[in-house]
C-alpha cells in the first residue's frame, strides 16, 4: 500500500513540476509579446512624427521641423 502511495506521490510531484514549467514558459512568451508590442508602438509613433514633419516641409510651412 505504501508503495502505491509513494508511486502516485511521485507522479503528482512530476505533474506539478511540469505545470510550473509550462506556466513559466507561458509567462516568458507573454512578456516577449508585450515587449515586442511596445517596440512596435514606439516605432509607429516615431514614424508618424517624421511623416508629419515631412508633410509640413512639403506643404511649404513657415515653421521648420526640428
Amino acid at each position: 500500500m505504501l508503495a502505491i502511495i509513494s508511486k502516485y506521490q511521485k507522479e503528482l510531484n512530476l505533474a506539478m513540476a511540469h505545470e510550473h514549467k509550462v506556466a513559466d514558459e507561458y509567462a516568458q512568451v507573454y512578456a516577449k509579446k508585450d515587449a515586442r508590442g511596445r517596440v512596435i508602438d514606439a516605432l509607429h509613433l516615431e514614424a508618424t512624427i517624421w511623416m508629419d514633419r515631412f508633410a509640413l516641409t512639403l506643404n511649404g510651412s513657415q515653421e521648420l521641423p526640428r
